[in-house]
């Protein structure tokens, strides 16, 4: 973990809405890059971000999924969303995991709420013990998740390695256990490697430099397009993938538009949504527009990068 001070809690946050309500808690997981609960942030508008270095303004948030189910009793899973801020070089970020918490396994909580001794929103923690799967989910027991804990990064004292979410204790008048987003789920949606770049030693973490882009491929066809996307857990939805296509012709000429044939398993309506971008009279504003909806739509997923390395590849950016 990176963190000032070997501190566990240097990477958490607290959230707020534009009247500085308290939402919850997150965590940066890499720079700039926040992760807490899509319920802490469903439906608040703009959100604030606050922690070891003051408030930063998201300037996106992305929700897996994008919206729970009239009348879902509880946020489905992952209840995972990805907020960006400008990147500060000095920000404490968390480390992964490289592995799930085994069954028994102690785990502690790092985030804030405002049940403290200390008035305001303050940091807090919990020790939670975890019991086992529950659903997609992971049942805790023998802590208390009190309110705004939420979003918090549950860690491995250990080590001090990120390997769940605190998705939200069972029962509001008896805070007594809950769930957890787990490893698994949360790989998917942010896709961080397990190990930060090491810093100098007594040395301020320098802004971190963009990476170096791999070497542009050759032209890719519609079956790298479609694996790529297919590594995207939201469009496993066909109504995302429906919201997909409709961005695509939002950003070309109706003339232009691509008409692919729809189909309810994801890997083969990815593979028309990708071959109608390449079979398209301008085949390169048609993927252009669509890894432009991919950042809106998913931009913390490390597959969005790579579909900007084969736009590069195909078009050398000219489809951006």
């Amino acid at each position: 973990m990176v963190d000032r001070g070997g501190a566990p809690h240097g990477p958490a946050v607290w959230l707020s809405d534009a009247a500085m309500t308290f939402l919850g808690s997150g965590f940066y997981a890499g720079p700039g890059l926040v992760v807490t609960c899509a319920h802490v942030v469903y439906g608040r508008g703009p959100v604030a971000v606050h922690g070891a270095l003051g408030a930063q303004q998201a300037l996106s948030v992305t929700r897996w999924p994008a919206d729970p189910p009239a009348g879902a009793a509880y946020y489905p899973a992952p209840d995972l969303a990805v907020l960006r801020t400008a990147v500060h070089g000095e920000q404490p970020v968390a480390v992964l995991a490289a592995a799930e918490a085994p069954v028994g396994a102690e785990l502690s909580a790092h985030g804030f709420t405002t049940v403290t001794a200390t008035d305001g929103v303050q940091p807090d923690s919990a020790r939670l013990t975890v019991v086992g799967p529950s659903g997609e989910f992971v049942r805790l027991a023998s802590g208390w998740i009190r309110k705004g804990l939420s979003g918090s990064m549950l860690i491995d004292p250990g080590d001090r390695r990120v390997v769940g979410v605190v998705k939200g204790t069972e029962d509001d008048g008896d805070p007594v256990g809950g769930w957890m987003t787990p490893l698994g789920l949360l790989r998917q949606v942010v896709d961080l490697p397990s190990e930060p770049p090491p810093a100098p030693p007594h040395s301020v973490r320098p802004h971190p430099a963009p990476p170096h882009p791999a070497p542009p491929r050759p032209s890719a066809g519609r079956q790298e397009w479609a694996d790529t996307l297919h590594r995207i857990p939201a469009l496993d939805e066909e109504r995302v993938r429906h919201d997909l296509v409709r961005r695509i012709n939002d950003a070309l000429p109706p003339e232009g538009g691509i008409r692919p044939r729809a189909d309810s398993l994801a890997l083969p309506h990815l593979e028309q949504i990708a071959g109608a971008c390449l079979d398209n009279l301008d085949p390169c504003a048609a993927l252009g527009a669509l890894v432009a909806a991919m950042r809106r739509l998913a931009g913390g997923h490390r597959a969005v990068g790579e579909l900007e390395i084969m736009l590069d590849g195909c078009c050398g950016g000219g489809g951006r």
